[in-house]
């Protein structure tokens, strides 16, 4: 009996994993698979390079290796075609620049950053400058320029910072030249360009194939019949050429109190209109308050507040000055400028993790421009007597 109950046990227990094994298997078997997407393959293309031997163009090698490296394309063949050779395709899709490249191929519905579709190919035609003018038949963007200075003029503004600024902005240099304005071929350019101010800077037109100059030169500078670029906004000092003279050479008088030992230091003014307006200072002076001269400058220009600087009328030179002084300082009718608005410079102390320090001379008191000028106290009334 006991043997019987137990075969029973072990038959129900089949038969039990039987079903959960057929239930396993039904929903194994009925649950779809979710199929990962096939890897596409990369589009097979090949490339043609056009203008190859445009000497001291555009160096395309760069936009090569760019598609080369792209997962999505098999760039199978790379043909390289000089300027001569590349007339058929340069006629078949309209470029106007070399060095170029035409892609062809597996191309359909395919974009590509600064190439263009035409046809049954991706051109890439808009190479800076220097580039081969197809229409002309030449390069363009190989700039020439002549720096026309004085040398006598050692104050004056050194042209050189501009060039070498320019070669770092990408502008191709091919030639540079400098003649002397007091020359005999330096006063026919200043005769032939009505040139007012030394020193000076002439491109010719292909300057104006670069972005950073093309956008500015109507402010700083005129184009000539003959194509040539002259710089006429010229950084001071400068000599005018009608007088002969230096003009933008400033003079600055420092006004202080000696007797201020925590009042700041009146070369940071100096320096932020050095480093503000390029500005250039000629003499230098330092006069303390208590001194005739520095009284008289106190009372002639209704000074109230010091340190500050008095600057000679040569600021004028100085494109803007004016406008932008009247925010700080005031532009007195002999045509000198006094700073005032001491307490401006709070902002650039704080900065700076220091504190502004300065005397007001009517009230004889020296201000700290770092504190928060304190709140009166409450007066305490007394209580109304009750009605």
């Amino acid at each position: 009996m006991e043997k019987s109950k137990l075969t029973n046990i072990n038959t129900y227990l089949m038969i039990a994993l039987v079903i959960v094994v057929a239930i396993g298997l039904y929903f194994t078997l009925s649950v779809p698979k979710i199929e990962q997407p096939k890897p596409v393959p990369p589009r097979e293309v090949t490339l043609t390079v056009l203008g190859t031997d445009c000497e001291g163009c555009f160096n395309i090698t760069a936009a090569v290796d760019f598609i080369k490296q792209q997962k999505n394309l098999n760039v199978t063949a790379t043909t390289e075609l000089n300027i001569a050779d590349s007339a058929e395709k340069v006629s078949a899709y309209g470029i106007t620049k070399l060095p170029a490249m035409v892609i062809t191929g597996n191309v359909t519905n395919l974009t590509i950053p600064n190439f263009d579709a035409k046809e049954n190919a991706l051109v890439f035609d808009k190479a800076p400058a220097p580039y081969y003018n197809v229409a002309e038949k030449r390069v363009v963007g190989r700039v020439t320029v002549i720096q026309l200075e004085d040398k006598t003029c050692t104050d004056c503004f050194n042209l050189s910072q501009i060039t070498a600024q320019l070669s770092q902005a990408g502008i191709k240099l091919s030639s540079q030249k400098t003649i002397d304005a007091k020359s005999e071929e330096g006063k026919g350019l200043i005769a032939k360009y009505k040139i007012e101010k030394i020193p000076s800077l002439i491109f010719n037109s292909d300057a104006l194939e670069y972005d950073v100059i093309k956008e500015v030169w109507d402010q700083v500078g005129s184009k000539e019949s003959d194509g040539s670029l002259v710089l006429r906004f010229v950084n001071p000092p400068y000599i005018n050429v009608s007088t002969g003279k230096v003009e933008g050479l400033v003079q600055l008088t420092a006004l202080v109190d000696k007797s201020c030992a925590d009042c700041y230091n009146i070369s940071v003014l100096q320096t932020l209109l050095q480093e503000g307006f390029s500005m250039i200072f000629g003499k230098e002076e330092t006069l303390d308050v208590s001194s005739a001269k520095g009284k008289m400058l106190v009372k002639k220009y209704s000074i109230e507040l010091i340190p500050t600087v008095i600057l000679s009328k040569e600021v004028s030179a100085y494109p803007n000055f004016a406008e932008a002084w009247v925010q700080v300082g005031s532009m007195e009718t002999d045509g000198f400028a006094v700073f005032k608005k001491v307490e401006i410079l709070k902002e650039y102390f704080g900065q700076q993790g220091t504190a502004l320090v300065y005397k007001n001379l009517t009230s004889g008191q020296v201000v700290n421009g770092s504190e928060s000028p304190a709140e009166p106290e409450a007066e305490i009334a007394p209580p109304e007597a009750e009605q």
